[in-house]
């Protein structure tokens, strides 16, 4: 090979295909990534010790506190205010130390001007590089801390009105650790916050009592619900005992599981003191503190289902104070009150210690005797009831004797029913009044019938007048001492549909009880008043039609101005009508009663003292009162002996001193009449001259005594 000729020079061929490969998967790598960080809302950094900003990855650019190419290569001192910086570079410190950093919150504004929230969390990046680069990255929590805010607002709020609640409010957790408590709570315990959250109840208060609080919570937490409870304690701050009343309810964390309990307690000592005041009014006497009527038929139907029980007998009690109207009306009420609380201590010291005295109204007392093992003992209570009150009452100062009248009903030989029990008591007890008074009385099936026929008499009566079923019917009254007709007396007769002929002693009773007789006894007025005038119309001869007025007339309201107005109706005249009144009226009212009567003679009319004799006989009203006329009872006509004779020889002298007039009634023989006129009596009347008979039949009579 010549020198001129060349050789090809020698060359390093590397094979790069393969470095080349890897850079692309790199590159692919690398873009994965960025897609990866751009696709999620939160921003990341890269950044030096410094602070400095090396690198952004974000897909809100609106997130940045400035621009991204104004961010790279300054500092977090350069981009955010001081304190906020002091947060970032505290983390960042942190991770380039520990590795990383989380949670640090910084509050960032924006160049739009608005201010969010972001939380940062730093770590370091890894790799061989000594140069330390971290990685931060910053999501923005701003819903999040607006949320924690009106939520810490809201507890700060819930924190504000517990302290200023007057209940007591504490929050304990499972193991029964305080985790709250109000000033309420404070103030009655006298322990401080601060000394009670953190601690237990054991910790707090002595075993005992710490244990019985526990089982509550726990009692709590397994009901699921509300746990209400009362309790008296003594508050440390005012050192009086309080009612408590306790609620408590689970407390549930967030995934539904129980976390504590939640305590309430509420002070109710005034509330509790209403409902006793409530329950005292609604069930007790106010006057004598004794069960009310309510109370005494609730009890009542207790006693009756324990006796059906056990298979026992019951008694049951009314009793009523004797003449109580009297001492009410002498004395005045708040006396009359005083007997009555007297009377209740009386009857509860009488009967047994299970036993129920209660009161029903007015002076009406009961007593409830569970557990009787046979009648005799229901008599022996009652006449211990009675020994009770023979004991003198000290009212106002002076010594009072009252009697009382007891009627009993057992169970279950007189009924089964409670009100049947009470209804039969009832009818006892006016049966003793009836036999007297100051005694006691079983009831029996009879008086069940008699109590029947009363309520229906009543009922019949009240529709008596308006029926036309009652009528007058008259007696003559003649001279003794030549059998001459000289008036009459007025008679109220009741002829019933369906029962006849109803006496008077059957229902002018019921009348005067029920307060219908000031109605009949209007009537009976007008319709005396009619036949007077029809009498004394053509008639030179006087004729007296003598009328009975009762007790409860002269008591109601508007009497004389009634007998004037039914004179002006009939035409009829005051000296042609005779009022016959009893001995009680004398006594009852007296002042009241003598300016009725004094005013009724200066009318015109004539007064009689009807049945002189039975009643409560006293000399001195004879001369006060304006009588005219005394009517001897036919009780000392009809018993011829001695002592009677003696009597009427007595009232005929007394009459004569006082210028009265005498009418003997029920004269039924010659003999009677003889010795009343041999004796000075004027007037007589009786069947010995004529029966009651009706108005058409006595001007008959009167007309023939007339010769017409």
């Amino acid at each position: 090979m010549t020198s001129s000729q060349s050789f090809p020079q020698p060359a390093l061929i590397v094979d790069i295909a393969e470095h080349r490969q890897a850079e692309r998967e790199l590159k692919k790598a690398l873009e994965f990534a960025e897609g990866i960080i751009t696709a999620i809302p939160d921003v990341l950094f890269e950044m030096d010790e410094d602070g400095r900003y090396l690198q952004v990855w974000t897909r809100n650019p609106q997130l940045l506190a400035q621009q991204k190419e104004m961010l790279l290569g300054r500092t977090v001192n350069d981009v955010l205010a001081p304190d906020q910086a002091a947060i970032a570079m505290e983390a960042l410190r942190e991770a380039g130390k520990e590795g990383v950093a989380y949670g640090r919150c910084i509050c960032i504004s924006l160049p739009n001007g608005e201010t969010r929230w972001f939380e940062l969390s730093v770590a370091k990046r890894p790799g061989d590089d000594p140069t330390t680069t971290l990685l931060a990255l910053s999501r923005d929590i701003t819903e999040r801390k607006q949320a924690e805010e009106a939520i810490n607002s809201v507890r700060m709020q819930l924190l504000s009105v517990l302290q200023t609640m007057p209940d007591m409010v504490w929050v304990k957790d499972t193991d029964g650790v305080y985790l709250l408590c109000n000033h309420a709570f404070e103030r009655l315990t006298g322990k401080a916050e601060s000394d009670v959250v953190g601690k237990t109840d054991f910790d707090l208060f002595e075993t005992e009592r710490a244990q019985t609080f526990r089982e509550s919570d726990k009692a709590a937490i397994e009901a699921g619900g509300i746990l209400v409870s009362e309790e008296w304690v003594i508050s440390r701050e005012s050192g009086q005992s309080v009612l408590l009343e306790t609620r408590k309810v689970p407390v549930l964390a967030p995934g539904g599981e129980v976390a504590g309990v939640l305590g309430v307690s509420r002070d109710v000592t005034e509330l509790n003191a209403s409902r006793q005041k409530i329950h005292q009014m609604a069930f007790y006497d106010p006057l004598t503190s004794l069960p009310n009527r309510s109370l005494f038929n609730d009890r009542l139907r207790q006693m009756i289902t324990s006796a059906v029980s056990r298979g026992q007998r019951a008694g049951v009690m009314l009793i009523d104070i004797d003449h109580f109207k009297v001492v009410n009306d002498t004395m005045g009420h708040p006396v009359g009150d005083e007997l009555l609380c007297q009377a209740a201590a009386r009857l509860n010291a009488s009967v047994r210690d299970y036993d129920t005295v209660a009161r029903l109204g007015g002076d009406e007392f009961a007593i409830l005797l569970p557990d009787i093992s046979q009648g005799d003992g229901l008599g022996r209570i009652a006449n211990n009831i009675l020994e009770k009150f023979r004991e003198r009452f000290l009212l106002d100062g002076q010594e009072v004797f009252i009697s009382c009248s007891v009627g009993i009903a057992l169970y279950p030989d007189d009924s089964a029913d409670a009100n049947d029990l009470v209804k039969y008591a009832d009818s006892a007890m006016y049966l003793a009044k009836r036999s007297g008074r100051n005694s006691f009385r079983f009831y029996s099936k009879d008086l069940t019938a008699s109590a029947e026929e009363r309520m229906r008499l009543e009922s019949e009566l009240r529709r008596a007048i308006e029926r036309g079923e009652l009528e007058l019917h008259y007696q003559p009254k003649v001279l003794l001492t030549s059998g001459a007709m000289v008036g009459c007396e007025a008679l109220l007769r009741w002829h019933h549909p369906e029962m006849g002929m109803i006496p008077p002693a059957r229902f002018i009773p019921i009348a005067e009880d029920t307060g219908l007789i000031v109605e009949l006894g209007r009537w009976v007025l007008r319709e005396a008043c009619q036949t007077a005038a029809e009498f004394n119309a053509d008639s030179e001869s006087p004729h007296k039609v003598a009328v009975n007025l009762s007790v409860k007339q002269f008591q109601s309201a508007g009497l004389v101005k009634s007998i004037a107005e039914i004179l002006d109706e009939t035409g009829c005249r005051a000296e042609w009508v005779e009022i016959e009144i009893t001995e009680s009226l004398l006594l009852d009212q007296k002042d009241e009663t003598l300016e009725m009567l004094s005013e009724l003679r200066s009318m015109g009319f004539s007064i009689a003292i009807d049945d002189f004799g039975t009643g409560y006989s006293a000399l001195n009203y004879l001369a006060r009162f304006p009588i005219d006329t005394l009517k001897i009872d036919r009780s000392f006509i009809n018993s011829v002996d001695r002592r009677n004779e003696e009597l009427v020889k007595a009232i005929l002298s007394i009459a004569r001193c006082l210028g009265q007039n005498v009418v003997a009634e029920g004269v039924e023989t010659a003999e009677q009449a003889a010795f009343l006129a041999a004796n000075g009596c004027g007037s007589a009347q009786g069947f010995l001259y004529s029966k009651a008979v009706p108005k058409a039949e006595i001007i008959a009579v009167w007309l023939h005594s007339l010769g017409r």
